[in-house]
């Protein structure tokens, strides 16, 4: 592997363009970790999905209530849980190939897990205050959305706990959210185009109000989030290294140091991890 550009501060659509070079020249890495770990648990999703609607045709109300809860289940454990940590491999990823290391999708993946516990807080923490932001009229969800928008890349590469991760977000977005906000809605526009488009052509040449409709769309919806989130999280983390560019002098020598450092920590918690199972 080859560094794709030096480090420099970079324009939103420059952001943007540099994504999408790196996902086109390690996107079976990172589509690799994407699709290992939301694939099953969108794989079980469906087929909920679909016995809850067979049930409901045959009127059978305590399976399609049992099916309904299991799907509401699932999509909370994907939400929280499953996108967090592919989120967090990617990152892990993305920074590795900046450096000029072999990675592999079991190594991202294992980093992620070894920072699953403060993921998920993040996760659940910017979560929670989105929906509030949401319900408060939209601007504050929106402007707490950029705020927190380098968390992730935060907790992963300075290894720090969930709530220094989004302080260290917030910190470093100011004065430079209208760039977050335009790299967050121009993804959100294409997913948005891109589902549209699936959900119209499904729907005139099967029709949504049947079976194989709905299902055919519950499948090409999820292969769409599947395929896309790499490109978020990659322009997640680039935004990250521009905040620390253009406010700390951030390069790749300091990136190194950060990234040698977290493995060093992540291993250790493993290692405590299991020295703990041991003694039990």
């Amino acid at each position: 592997m080859q560094t794709i550009e030096k480090m420099e501060p970079l324009s939103a659509g420059r952001i943007l363009d540099r994504s999408l070079k790196l996902y086109s020249r390690h996107w079976s890495l990172l589509l690799g970790i994407s699709a290992v770990l939301t694939l099953p648990l969108a794989a079980a999703a469906i087929g909920i999905q679909y016995i809850m609607q067979a049930a409901v045709r045959l009127e059978n109300i305590p399976i399609a209530g049992l099916a309904g809860l299991l799907y509401l289940l699932l999509i909370c454990l994907q939400g929280f849980v499953i996108f967090p940590w592919a989120q967090g491999a990617s990152t892990y990823a993305i920074s590795e190939c900046y450096l000029n290391r072999e990675v592999s999708i079991g190594q991202a993946i294992g980093f992620g897990w070894s920072r699953l516990g403060t993921l998920f807080n993040v996760s659940v923490s910017v979560g929670l205050r989105l929906i509030i932001g949401l319900l408060l009229f939209i601007i504050p969800g929106i402007v707490w959305a950029c705020s927190y928008a380098a968390a992730m890349p935060a907790v992963i590469i300075e290894g720090c706990k969930a709530k220094d991760g989004m302080r260290r977000s917030r910190e470093l977005a100011k004065g430079r959210r209208w760039s977050v906000f335009a790299i967050l809605i121009t993804i959100w526009l294409l997913s948005l185009v891109v589902t549209a488009s699936i959900y119209f052509a499904v729907d005139v040449t099967l029709g949504m109000n049947t079976t194989i409709g709905t299902m055919t769309n519950s499948i090409a919806t999820n292969g769409v989030t599947i395929f896309l989130m790499p490109l978020g999280v990659i322009a997640a983390t680039l935004l990250y290294y521009d905040f620390r560019i253009r406010k700390e002098g951030f390069d790749l020598e300091l990136l190194q140091v950060a990234m040698h450092a977290d493995s060093d920590r992540a291993s250790a918690e493993q290692g405590t991890q299991i020295q703990q199972g041991e003694d039990f």
